[in-house]
């Protein structure tokens, strides 16, 4: 009788660590989570647009235009940290201008979303997170998330720097 109980015992302790041993997976939903402006050493808050444009037509059949953001400045690190109001849980595959102030522009060309996926060891099991990560041109120059990327397990977001900016005279969209 004890042996049978201390067999019982193993086969319920075995099975309760192969149940706690799965993986986990969840998937990141949100495109990007911020964006960053390196580099910014105006104390003024600008406003925010983002002009979402067929792709490849030379930014003229505009789709759409994102304004709700959440905007604050560090001015101990300079960089402006620019937070979506709104989901933003669908692959963008559109051509895109970020405006500030109606007077610097960041063109975005050859966007790109790449699957990305983060593997972090637990205690027993491993936790899979799948998330989204930028590659594109902007302003003609080429920036890729992995440039970026500051630690293995931090959200997606994009990342420039304000030197990167085109000044602009007229509001033309």
């Amino acid at each position: 009788m004890d042996l049978l109980r201390y067999i019982k015992s193993y086969v319920f302790a075995f099975f309760l660590l192969l149940l706690l041993s799965c993986d986990k997976y969840e998937e990141d939903e949100q495109i990007y989570q911020l964006i960053i402006i390196e580099n910014w050493k105006i104390k003024e808050i600008p406003t925010i647009k983002l002009y979402h444009f067929e792709k490849e037509s030379n930014f003229s059949k505009r789709i759409s235009i994102d304004s709700l953001f959440e905007v604050t400045y560090d001015s101990v690190k300079k960089y402006l940290t620019i937070i979506p109001q709104f989901d933003n849980n669908k692959p963008i595959h559109d051509d895109m201008i970020l405006l500030l102030n109606d007077n610097l522009e960041y063109r975005f060309t050859d966007v790109c979303f790449i699957k990305d996926t983060l593997k972090k060891p637990l205690l027993i099991g491993t936790k899979f997170t799948i998330r989204y990560n930028l590659r594109a041109k902007v302003n003609k120059k080429e920036i890729n998330y992995l440039d970026s990327i500051k630690y293995p397990h931090q959200s997606s977001y994009i990342s420039l720097d304000k030197s990167l900016a085109k000044k602009i005279n007229s509001l033309k969209y």
